[in-house]
């Protein structure tokens, strides 16, 4: 049995893993899915405070406290950031960004953004805190897809200072570990195509699924099978 730590990305929640969650489950393993501090159901702990930082914390509390061991730790988009981070824990044993943004020391997920349009997000902040939403089609589940309106009703705002905060310094740990970047062949995103161009000019395993970028809701098959299949496992 092989610990699936599935971690999502910005304006998600633990909630947007079910259904790759059910088969992971089904072919015998065992899956944690942490919802990031002021996230998801955990929306109303959102505080100008929430940083990167915060979320590396829930999820090394959440390995901790489920004594997790030969953990696969998946990150999906801005998640890839937090869980490259929380690869210092020992209980992981291979790491997975599943169409993710970049994760270099000191760069910032706003990297190369205009300046206008940082400064046009920062006016639409919420509390001036909160980034909103973008649109559910613009992330990857199309306004006639059967979840659009699942996905609409649970997104929530991102805290903006991980936007704009650079990442600290990557554990020595990162360099060592089994690495694969898991693409979305439809992302519309910047900050997975620029986190695909680091996995292959660095030469991390790449696997490509036909979805946009929002995969574990339009294309959970595709993601279980590819997730299991990284880790050498297959399904039951």
């Amino acid at each position: 049995m092989t610990d699936f730590v599935l971690v999502h990305g910005a304006w998600h929640g633990g909630w947007c893993w079910r259904h790759v969650a059910e088969r992971l489950a089904a072919a015998g393993h065992r899956v944690l899915i942490p919802t990031l501090t002021g996230q998801g159901d955990r929306h109303h702990l959102l505080s100008a405070e929430t940083s990167t930082a915060t979320h590396v914390a829930d999820i090394l509390a959440l390995l901790n406290r489920e004594e997790a061991t030969d953990a696969v730790l998946v990150g999906h988009s801005y998640g890839a950031r937090p869980t490259a981070l929380a690869t210092a824990h020992p209980a992981v044993a291979h790491w997975v960004s599943l169409d993710g943004v970049p994760v270099r020391d000191g760069e910032a997920l706003l990297h190369g953004t205009p300046a206008e349009v940082v400064e046009r997000s920062r006016a639409e902040l919420i509390d001036g805190i909160g980034a909103p939403p973008l649109p559910a089609a613009l992330l990857g589940v199309p306004e006639d897809h059967p979840r659009h309106p699942w996905v609409v009703r649970h997104l929530t705002p991102m805290a903006w200072r991980v936007f704009e905060e650079p990442l600290p310094p990557l554990p020595p740990r990162f360099a060592t570990l089994p690495r694969t970047y898991v693409a979305a062949s439809g992302n519309r995103l910047d900050g997975p195509r620029r986190g695909l161009a680091q996995a292959r000019a660095e030469g991390w395993p790449v696997v490509t699924i036909d979805s946009g970028h929002e995969l574990m809701v339009t294309a959970p098959d595709e993601t279980a099978r590819a997730l299991l299949a990284v880790a050498g496992l297959r399904e039951r």
